[in-house]
């Protein structure tokens, strides 16, 4: 019941991520008039099909050996609490924005782009700027499902591939982003063009980023938990 209980929060912690990084690209075309980075058909591609088989992954993770050693908890306590919501939408969805808008603008301002100048729908810089954004939200989500895999312990020390579906979740997003932004189909259907491999090194400090801020906070929290008296 604890090992369940803790998946389906796993589960929503990395559901709940990459709302953020989805949400900002329509706040900055409302509020400050800029491109919109990332189009409706993309969002979808992430929620129903990148990140599918790795959050059902979460949901069959492995109970965390000590699960039993700790106190129950409240009864009243639920799913979905305020701990769990800062760390998703505060924490690990605003890391991930920054990464996705940090590379639309790199790519933009690397073309010469303006802020105030048009860009129309088709033009091919615009079409590489929202797919370098997509690629960034799918990089994070990577990096961060090993991170989902528990709210306490080092990704490290769960085994990269203790979970097979995890496993083959992740070769699945590599899948998809390479077909949605390197094949013709993916580019029609989904509104994409290829980018350049500086854009996917762009990327990769974020995604660090990403691993070295949540372990530290895990570090943070665990040096807090083992301080406080039972």
């Amino acid at each position: 019941g604890r090992a369940v209980f803790e998946n389906i929060r796993k589960f929503l912690t990395y559901i709940l991520a990459h709302n953020i990084p989805e949400l900002i690209p329509y706040l900055g075309f409302a509020l400050f008039k800029i491109p919109l980075a990332l189009t409706p058909l993309q969002i979808l591609s992430i929620d129903m099909g990148t990140d599918s088989l790795t959050a059902l992954g979460l949901g069959v993770e492995k109970p965390d050996p000590q699960v039993m050693r700790r106190p129950p908890r409240p009864q009243h306590e639920r799913l979905l609490n305020l701990p769990l919501v800062l760390r998703a939408y505060l924490f690990l969805g605003l890391i991930e924005a920054a990464a996705a808008m940090a590379a639309f603008f790199f790519v933009l301002r690397g073309a010469g782009w303006q802020y105030g100048q048009p860009l129309a729908q088709s033009d091919p810089l615009y079409l590489q700027a929202t797919t370098a954004c997509l690629a960034a939200i799918i990089v994070m989500q990577i990096v961060n499902v090993f991170l989902c895999r528990s709210d306490t312990r080092p990704a490290f020390s769960t085994g990269l591939f203790g979970n097979p579906l995890i496993v083959w979740g992740v070769l699945l997003e590599i899948a998809l982003i390479l077909l949605i932004v390197y094949t013709p189909w993916g580019n029609y259907v989904l509104g994409t063009a290829p980018i350049a491999g500086s854009v996917w090194l762009f990327v990769l400090p974020f995604a660090l980023g990403l691993l070295v801020l949540e372990e530290g906070r895990k570090w943070v929290v665990g040096k807090m938990a083992s301080a406080t008296p039972r």
